[in-house]
């Protein structure tokens, strides 16, 4: 008998493999060809790589948000319902509210909101750091990826998730750098960290932020 928080999933594959989410449920896919027992035998002689992934997403933080808030650049913003803005949205990054018609407590209104921020603000840094640093690319695109902060193809083509928009400014340079410095180098290898650091310099603050409110985003 399973854990309630376990889930097999069996597919036509060759080999089994786990993945444990962020609330430490675990899914297991696996061939049709596996029994009970080959399920249990995986599972003992993963036991330990299960205990430590759980054990890493127990000390992450959550950012905790008031019923009234969104989180922007890494702060706690209030919104407040406002009659006299009707079509637009108003951001006072002084005050840290923000202002609208629009129900943005909701949070498919939310989301959409955040979405058009995110192509606005990431396509601006973008350019900027790309113009700054030299380092040109070929296409841009802001997605939705699940587990993914950012990406770049051989093409040099560059995505970042639109989450992003809600982690601190230096956050979001560092994910776009990288993505930007992989447009010389694909590789993760000793070159392509000493170009990353030569460009950012908070690069390591920066990880650490995302490893630990990640999933807050």
């Amino acid at each position: 008998m399973l854990p309630d928080h376990y889930t097999v999933c069996r597919r036509e594959v060759k080999n089994a493999r786990l993945r444990v989410n962020e609330d430490g449920s675990v899914r297991l896919f696996v061939p049709l060809s596996f029994t009970d027992e080959d399920i249990e035998k995986l599972l003992e002689r993963k036991k330990g790589w299960i205990a430590s992934k759980q054990k890493f997403f127990q000390q992450k933080s959550k950012i905790q948000l008031r019923r009234n808030e969104l989180l922007l650049f890494g702060n706690r913003y209030a919104y407040y319902y406002s009659a006299q803005y009707k079509n637009k949205v108003v951001v006072n990054h002084e005050s840290r509210t923000i202002q609208a018609q629009r129900d943005l407590l909701d949070s498919a209104v939310q989301e959409k909101w955040l979405k058009s921020v995110a192509k606005r603000h990431i396509t601006e840094r973008v350019e900027t750091l790309s113009e700054a640093w030299l380092l040109p690319y070929n296409k841009l695109y802001i997605r939705s990826q699940k587990r993914k902060w950012g990406n770049c193809s051989s093409e040099k083509n560059i995505s970042f998730n639109w989450r992003l928009i809600k982690a601190p400014t230096f956050v979001l340079d560092y994910v776009i750098i990288h993505e930007l410095c992989h447009t010389i180098i694909m590789k993760h290898n000793s070159h392509f960290y000493t170009m990353l650091r030569s460009h950012c310099p908070d690069c390591e603050a920066a990880q650490k932020w995302l490893d630990r409110f990640g999933n807050s985003l």
